[in-house]
């Protein structure tokens, strides 16, 4: 049976209709796959990158420092925190409690246990920024970056731009105040000029860890 003219044109059209469908699932095909690598691209990317800060002890926060009260000790246990204590034996006498406006009442930090001529070391790495009277009590501020740590009352014998360590000492509870009376030292951190944080959050220990956001 001889083909005519109009059955080379209708298997010419089905040829290219049928190539054309081809192209289309396979082009679906495509896009099935470079969706499912995207996805297991973004649950690896939740898996492996977002992280989270945990409690490095049972008991919680550290909320006293008790558990590590020192780099050496938080450090074997696989911890860390943003801050040190400034007193090597941490008693917590008054707690922070800040104000809701900065012109308000409250207490801007944190008091702890120190007699006179108790020995004071540096949060974190930084600059003294102050030192000397403020309203007659006698202060030392050292500045780590954004933030800036006050004493009171405090002496030192560094000059204002000296640089001091993390957990070093920089000078020692002394002079005047109307706050501790020879039995505390009130440690305040701020950051900016009157924006109080508590002191004891940059204190506790904590590990990060790894968690699945799904």
């Amino acid at each position: 049976m001889n083909e005519t003219d109009e059955d080379r044109w209708l298997r010419r059209r089905r040829h290219v209709q049928d190539g054309m469908r081809e192209r289309e699932m396979e082009d679906r095909r495509r896009l099935r796959r470079w969706i499912g690598l995207a996805a297991g691209a973004m649950l690896s990317l939740c898996l492996t990158a977002v992280m989270c800060a945990m409690p490095c002890a049972d008991s919680g926060l550290l909320p006293c420092g008790t558990a590590y009260a020192d780099d050496g000790a938080a450090g074997a246990a696989g911890c860390s925190a943003d801050m040190v204590w400034p007193v090597r034996d941490v008693d917590v006498t008054a707690v922070f409690d800040g104000p809701a406006q900065p012109w308000m009442a409250g207490h801007r930090g944190v008091d702890l246990a120190a007699g006179a001529g108790t020995t004071l070391l540096a949060p974190a790495d930084g600059v003294i920024a102050f030192a000397g009277k403020v309203g007659g009590k006698s202060v030392v501020s050292i500045r780590h970056g954004p933030l800036t740590s006050t004493f009171e009352p405090a002496i030192t014998d560094l000059r204002v731009g000296a640089s001091v360590s993390r957990g070093e000492p920089f000078g020692q509870t002394g002079g005047a105040s109307d706050h501790c009376d020879d039995s505390c030292v009130h440690w305040g951190v701020k950051r900016g000029s009157d924006d109080y944080e508590d002191p004891q959050t940059k204190t506790s220990a904590r590990r990060i860890a790894l968690k699945p956001t799904v």
